[in-house]
């Protein structure tokens, strides 16, 4: 009997058919994210890179939520970030009680108020996130895009 010190043809054939699939799984993933769908507003300007010319002010006293559109980006829509309790949940502004958000969005130097949402009493903290319109490059069609929630600001709460 030989005493030999290899891996046996049924390993290395795992073995090699494994790193073949774990290295096609990488591939993949990385080639999907290259390909992801590109934004843009009217200007052309991709619309993540406008995230940062946003600015608004927030606040939330005796009972109502006001926003102004202090930046020359108009702003769609806002996502309500409500923590409470430990965990949070997220929430259209359009979507609340007592909502009466502009259906073309807030332009610039634009205020809103609302009166009471329910969904705001009683929380810890309020953040509002931008949410901008803009064109599909690949369909041409408009489409939403939710600003990253570095760009999200605290809601005053008094």
């Amino acid at each position: 009997m030989k005493d030999s010190k290899g891996v046996s043809p049924v390993i290395a054939t795992v073995l090699l058919i494994t790193m073949v699939v774990v290295i096609a799984l990488i591939i993949f993933v990385w080639f999907s994210n290259i390909n992801k769908e590109a934004i843009t507003k009217f200007d052309g300007t991709n619309v993540e890179l406008v995230c940062n010319d946003v600015r608004f002010e927030a606040s939330y006293s005796l009972g109502e939520l006001s926003v102004s559109n202090s930046g020359n980006v108009p702003l769609y829509s806002m996502k309500l970030k409500i923590l409470s309790e430990g965990s949070y949940s997220t929430t259209d502004i359009r979507d609340v009680t007592n909502s009466n958000w502009p259906s073309k969005g807030l332009n610039s130097g634009a205020v809103f108020s609302s009166a009471e949402i329910s969904e705001i009493s009683g929380a810890d903290q309020v953040f509002l996130i931008p949410v901008l319109i803009g064109i599909s490059e690949d369909t041409g069609e408009e489409k939403l895009h939710t600003c990253a929630d570095s760009f999200e600001k605290e809601v005053a709460i008094e």
